[in-house]
């Protein structure tokens, strides 16, 4: 590396290094291009030449960590099929280490994010996905009957849409963890070949009783709160009867697919 790309290696880094200090001093994504210059001690115009815009700098922020992520990841010693559910463990992990941070950092660059901005913040991910698919297609764990890119599209928009359910504060970090963890394997159970598919029920069980039991617990929390509507009664008719057995006074209702929907403002 020469002298001036030692120079611009160097501006980049003090760029984001201020940026993640804002962020942790002021507990939100408010700051200006002039502040974030001042704190790096660079031009005006070095962030934009460098990065672009705001939105980019966090992105850069985030995808330097997806780094980290990825070699935390390649040091576990996890089959082709559990090593896809670790990742998703280590995502929740990730982000329990600093929810304020990410979730306003994700909340700038993934609510109202341009296309260029969406592609850079899905492409690391996407690769990451495809990349552990094809592993475990190579290993016979899944089955090379389907194209794998469009399977790995659903996959990321799946992680990213649940993603942001936490970024938003529908979901807790526990919920949103059960979910990706019900949704992969799920995916997952469509392409499996005799040699993962029990592997995969039993993630699927798995992940399938934590969401049951979160959401017992979130809909006593509610019904704590006060008696029911009955609109939300019919919503929640297939939560309450299965707290019956537990709560006598638990109105028995008729059958409905729908489950709890609360706001969530914890990690």
């Amino acid at each position: 590396m020469n002298l001036r790309e030692r120079n611009k290696s160097q501006r980049r880094v003090a760029i984001l290094d201020a940026a993640k200090r804002l962020m942790h001093d002021s507990g939100n994504t408010g700051f200006s291009m002039r502040s974030l210059a001042e704190h790096a001690g660079v031009s005006l115009a070095t962030p934009y030449n460098l990065f672009g815009s705001k939105q980019a700098v966090l992105v850069a922020l985030l995808n330097a960590d997806f780094e980290n992520f990825q070699e935390s990841l390649s040091q576990l010693s996890a089959g082709s099929i559990d090593v896809m559910f670790e990742a998703v463990r280590l995502t929740t992990d990730n982000l329990k280490q600093d929810p304020s941070y990410y979730r306003g950092a994700m909340a700038e660059v993934t609510l109202d994010a341009q296309p260029k901005v969406r592609n850079m913040i899905l492409g690391p991910p996407y690769l990451l996905w495809k990349r552990l698919l094809r592993e475990a297609v190579h290993k016979g764990k899944l089955s090379n009957s389907v194209d794998l890119d469009p399977f790995t599209i659903t996959l990321t928009q799946l992680m990213f849409a649940t993603t942001r359910e936490w970024v938003q504060g529908y979901v807790n970090l526990p919920e949103m963890e059960a979910r990706m963890r019900y949704g992969l394997a799920l995916n997952l159970l469509a392409i499996a070949t005799d040699t993962s598919r029990q592997t995969l029920r039993d993630h699927l069980a798995r992940a399938e009783a934590d969401l049951k039991s979160l959401w017992q617990s979130a809909l006593m929390r509610r019904m704590k709160d006060g008696p029911l509507d009955a609109e939300t009664q019919e919503i929640l008719a297939d939560q309450l009867s299965q707290m019956a057995p537990m709560d006598e006074s638990a109105p028995k209702l008729r059958n409905t697919s729908m489950v709890l929907n609360t706001k969530e403002n914890t990690a």
